[in-house]
């Protein structure tokens, strides 16, 4: 019996950390998604005829849109690498700007 308090009193702070974290993550995420479902409620019937949602609705919505667009990561190491300025360009691009920008000088 002694082993079962010894584990649970080493798991339970983890446990409580985890639900804590389950319950905020849906508390903002339905908080965010009430914008999301007052614009919906607002426009979507009355420009396309589609029906209301709820903020249920929103929420999964939201959390679709989240998962359907891709986002970069960079999980990588990136290198200091410094590119090699190189003048010539520099020199072109300049004198591009200055041509371009002497014609609307009054």
């Amino acid at each position: 019996m002694n082993k079962i308090k010894l584990y649970w009193s080493m798991i339970s702070p983890f446990i409580k950390i985890v639900l804590a974290g389950i319950s905020m993550f849906f508390a903002i995420g339905l908080v965010l998604s009430i914008p999301l479902c007052l614009l919906w409620n607002w426009l979507m019937p009355y420009i396309f005829g589609l029906p209301t949602i709820t903020i249920l609705q929103a929420f999964g919505l939201s959390a679709l849109i989240t998962l359907l667009s891709p986002k970069d990561l960079k999980l990588t190491k990136k290198n200091n690498v410094q590119p090699i300025p190189d003048v010539e360009i520099n020199d072109k691009l300049n004198k591009a700007l200055e041509d371009i920008t002497s014609q609307f000088k009054a």
